[in-house]
Parts: C-alpha cells; structure tokens; sequence
C-alpha cells in the first residue's frame, strides 16, 4: 500500500517582509491550542543569531495568531534553535542555543552579487555560541521567565563551530514516567568543529529530576569512534511501549552528507543501541508516534525536487524506502543566491482529531526585497 499524504493543506503560518523566520518546533497543546516556535532573524538573511518567537493556533493550524517574542535578541546577545515542549504540569519548556558577539560590527553576509560585507544600513557581527539555555512558561505562554543557563558539562559548551553544543526544534523535551526529563543534543568534548579532524560530534542527552532547574550528561546516544561520522541534530520521541526513539542527522568526513541513522534506548535513556543506518536519505528528522501506533518521521530533502518528506515505521527501528512519501515539493530559493538550499528543518505533531501537522521553513518570494526570504509554513495532512 502507497503511503501519501491525504487531504494537504499547505498554510503559511508566519511570513515578515524584514526578518527571515526559520527552525521551527511544533508542538499540540493538552488545551487544544497547537504551538509554533520559531527563529527570527535580525533581518533577511539567516544568520542564526536571532530571536526566539511563538504564535498560537486555535483552529488546528489552519491559521496562527500575531507571533509573540519568547526571548528577544540584545546588541550583545541572540539566541535559536528553539524547541518546545509541555509537560504533565503544564509548564512549557523552550530550550535554545545562545550567542554573543566579537565585537560591535555587524554580521557578515554573502551579497548577491557574491560581495562579502554588512548588511546595507548594517554593520557587520563576529558571533560565537556561548552557551544553551532554558526558559519556561507556567500560564499556557502568555509569560516567560527569565531564560537559564543549562549544564552541558562535560561537553564543551561554546565555540566557533556551528554543532559545538546543540540541537534544532525536533529536539523536544521528552518528560518520562518518574518526572525526570531528557533533552536531546548534538556536541563535542572539544572545540575543533572547523578543523574537521579529531572528535566527531555526537549526539547525547542530559538529564533533569527537578523539572528543568538543573541539568546533567546521562548518556551518549551516538558516536563514531572511528572518527568519520558525526552525528547530530537528534528527532526523538517515547514510545506508548516505553521505548525511545532517535534519528539523527549524519555527515561522513570529509562533507558527504550520509542517510538518517537511527537507534532505540529500552532504559529510559540511560544506554543506546549500536546506530543502525536507514534507506532514508535527508535532513535533520523529527519523529513521533501517531495515534495508531505506527511511527512517523519527517525530514527535510535537500537535493531535487526540494522540500519536505515523511516515512511511516510499524515500530520505529525498521524503515524503508518504499514508506516514504512526499509532504510538500519545492521551497529553494535559486542557486544563485547564498543559503538558497537552507530549507526544511521539519518539526511535527498530531492534534486531538487525528490530523497531522508539519511545520517548516521554505523560501517565498519578498515583494520589499529583490531576494526571496525564508518563511514559516504549515502542512496539515492524514495518512
């Protein structure tokens, strides 16, 4: 039987004409509310030294409310990579990556005619990720409190390289039966991304038995040894069954971009399978399981004809080629611009009536500006 997305409804839940928007983490809220995390730029390029924002919506994702900022970016500090989640409490969790900047000159940006320089009207910024951080909201994200400082020790908790310590939105929160709580994220003990030798970035998870005040390293989810493949940017979930699924986002040195590895914990987290490589080519993955117990992934494909895809597993280990099937084709920009293939970046959810929702960044066309810039989309669909 063909898997297909039945019914898609292609809604764009957040476009600006002066910020690009992008890494979004979706998230259904027990009161009904669906909630959209996502990352604005400081202006039209991505650059991810932004700002964390949310919209809300009320009818099941077909529209979305005036976004709200969660975390607003200063001269001296940016933060993205924001991804959500809520708790049994109630309490919603937003944890993110966080920068600072060299120097008081802007960010550098490839222009379209291939000149490198500031933004126009911009001084350019010399950033460097300082640190992850942990905010939350006990009154359903009217109000947030003020962002903490989250422990990654003994990862190394900045650096120059953009996988020192992190993650994107499909690395939701995951709280487990006792109330301890698992964040998922990608780092290196060291600080030698750039170099593209040494250390290969793994994927692990911390650990929290107060509800998020303070962290510790619980365990290595996935790792080269050998020194060849990273793994990174984790899409994990629980299973009814108790089980924990990730799949993880893979690059083999020196820059092949390889398939979605995957690998399952029976301990609440505290050992990992041997990493298994799937059919599934493409990048990064959120994953879930729906109401009927099959296990849905969705991925970001990079390459022709662009866009977002999913894949459909009876138990979350076993995948195929044959259960892979397209949401929505197209989202690059043309080639000629910089970052024009910065596309997908999926985050996923199931709401109470059974539709699916995928949430997404694409290019769209800016009528303010001679390049296209990156939006926020949403995917409603069944299977």
């Amino acid at each position: 039987m063909t898997i297909t997305a039945k019914n898609a409804e292609h809604r764009q839940a957040v476009f600006d004409l002066e910020h690009a928007v992008n890494q979004g983490s979706i998230v259904a809220l027990k009161d009904g509310r669906i909630l959209l995390g996502f990352n604005q730029e400081r202006d039209r390029v991505h650059r991810d030294s932004g700002q964390s924002c949310v919209t809300f919506s009320h009818d099941g994702g077909v529209s979305w409310d005036e976004p709200s900022i969660v975390w607003p970016y200063t001269d001296h500090v940016g933060n993205w990579d924001c991804a959500f989640a809520e708790l049994t409490s109630g309490d919603i969790l937003m944890h993110t990556r966080v920068c600072s900047f060299f120097a008081p000159t802007a960010l550098k940006e490839i222009h379209s005619d291939q000149s490198i320089g500031p933004p126009p009207g911009r001084r350019e910024r010399l950033k460097r990720q300082t640190g992850y951080a942990l905010t939350r909201s006990s009154d359903g994200g009217s109000t947030w409190r003020e962002p903490i400082p989250v422990n990654t020790a003994p990862m190394a908790d900045s650096g120059t390289g953009p996988y020192v310590v992190g993650g994107s939105g499909a690395g939701h929160i995951i709280e487990l039966p006792d109330g301890a709580l698992l964040m998922p994220l990608h780092g290196q003990f060291t600080r030698d991304w750039p170099n593209r030798v040494g250390e290969t970035i793994r994927c692990f998870v911390l650990r929290s038995e107060d509800g998020g005040e303070n962290w510790e390293y619980w365990a290595t989810v996935g790792y080269d040894a050998a020194g060849i493949l990273d793994f990174f940017e984790p899409g994990m979930t629980r299973l009814s069954s108790g089980r924990l699924i990730c799949l993880m986002r893979t690059q083999a040195r020196p820059g092949r971009v390889d398939h979605l590895w995957c690998t399952y914990s029976d301990d609440d987290g505290a050992s990992w399978s041997f990493p298994t490589r799937t059919p599934i080519w493409g990048f990064p993955a959120d994953v879930i399981e729906l109401d009927d117990g099959r296990v849905l992934a969705v991925y970001g494909y990079r390459r022709e004809p662009w866009g977002v895809r999913g894949a459909i597993s009876a138990d979350g280990i076993t995948w195929s080629d044959a259960d892979v099937f397209t949401i929505r084709d197209g989202g690059a920009a043309d080639p000629s611009m910089p970052q024009y293939w910065h596309i997908g970046y999926p985050s996923v959810t199931q709401s109470d009536d059974g539709t699916i929702l995928a949430a997404y960044h694409e290019y769209v066309d800016n009528p303010s500006a001679v390049d296209p810039i990156q939006a926020m989309w949403v995917t409603r669909f069944r299977l």
